[in-house]
């Protein structure tokens, strides 16, 4: 456990799927388009962020501008 990182800026695809549980914080407009794009769109190489779409236990938080484009 001393090893984990409990916190980082940039951090690996390998080590953020390891992680039990990940928590990404969004704000703001100019993050609509990745957001839509990273987890309503295709887990693919180019928008390396979607493959938290296979994450057993990933949380989005985001304010109402971030979210706009995502339909509830």
């Amino acid at each position: 456990m001393n090893e984990v990182p409990r916190q980082a800026y940039t951090m690996g695809i390998k080590t953020i799927m390891q992680a039990h549980k990940v928590l990404m914080v969004v704000n703001g407009r100019s993050k609509t388009a990745i957001i839509k794009e990273a987890f309503f769109g295709a887990v693919t190489p180019q928008v390396p962020a979607s493959i938290l779409q296979m994450h057993p236990d990933f949380t989005l938080i985001g304010d109402m501008e971030a979210l706009s484009e995502i339909d509830c």
